[in-house]
């Protein structure tokens, strides 16, 4: 309890301490206390409006997507086949690679004038000429979910494996008898069981994704022209950039307050689907 006061409820309550003063280090003055109005100036500035939009975009299509990814995969490795624990260490390589290293790595692969992905897809007739995918307002947000699906399916598949390898194999005897193909046994047996891992798979992954920074940070930095600019980025810009830390945590608090609502919403869901359970 002393630890999680230390590093996690005294951060917090700095941060919403420190919302409620304008505090310019570029000033060298103390604070001022302005009560609620950097979150009036908030909701007032379009910038943020921007950002608050594209992190709810953002959170809402990878998840999906990861969501989707890692059931099918999981649902894969979960069969009996050569070479599985091989295929399931190579699974997870970029969830256990580095961020910023993915960051850099995708930034050289994407990049219009050297990068690779558009010398493969001109050299199969895929594109014409090439493509900025991190710098065309219209592509360089799809380009950062599909960079995170990249990433983070892996951590999804493995809660999801793990619901899969704890289902009895008896319940699926017992409707393969009853004359349930594998659509029915998926339906009645498989997605009913594993409904605690992926509410516990979608709570991990949305409080990881509100709080998204170091590989848009990387690769774009809000860029081009905000098209990319989520609520982490934003934070750190007015905090650390534009030195007005008050600002900066106000936004950090609504990135807080986001993350506490959805999690509560999917822990009292999953305590209900227990409840219908037992």
């Amino acid at each position: 309890m002393l630890l999680l006061l230390l590093v996690l409820f005294f951060p917090i309550t700095r941060a919403l301490f420190l919302s409620f003063f304008e505090y310019n280090l570029a000033t060298f003055e103390g604070a001022e206390f302005i009560g609620f109005k950097n979150y009036l100036d908030l909701f007032s500035n379009s910038s943020f409006l921007s950002a608050l939009w594209q992190t709810l975009y953002f959170v809402g299509a990878s998840i999906f997507l990861e969501f989707v990814f890692g059931l099918g995969i999981a649902l894969i490795l979960h069969q009996q086949f050569k070479g599985r624990n091989l295929v399931r260490g190579l699974v997870l390589l970029p969830w256990m690679t580095t961020p910023v290293v993915i960051g850099f790595m995708f930034s050289r692969l994407l990049n219009a004038s050297y990068g690779v992905v558009n010398y493969i897809f001109m050299s199969l007739g895929i594109i014409s000429q090439p493509v900025a995918w991190l710098s065309d307002p219209d592509l360089a947000l799809q380009v950062i979910v599909a960079i995170d699906v990249w990433r983070e399916t892996p951590f999804v598949t493995l809660i999801l494996l793990s619901g899969l390898q704890v289902i009895p194999m008896e319940l699926y005897e017992t409707a393969r008898i009853d004359g349930a193909g594998p659509w029915a046994r998926f339906r009645h047996v498989t997605f009913p069981l594993i409904k605690p891992a992926i509410a516990i798979a979608l709570l991990m992954r949305t409080m990881i994704a509100l709080r998204f920074f170091d590989i848009v940070w990387v690769t774009t930095r809000g860029g081009p022209g905000g098209s990319t600019e989520l609520l982490g980025t934003l934070a750190y810009k007015k905090a650390f950039q534009g030195f007005r830390i008050g600002y900066g945590s106000a936004v950090s608090f609504i990135i807080f307050v986001l993350s506490l609502i959805i999690s509560l919403v999917y822990i009292s869901r999953l305590h209900e689907q227990r409840g219908r359970d037992i």
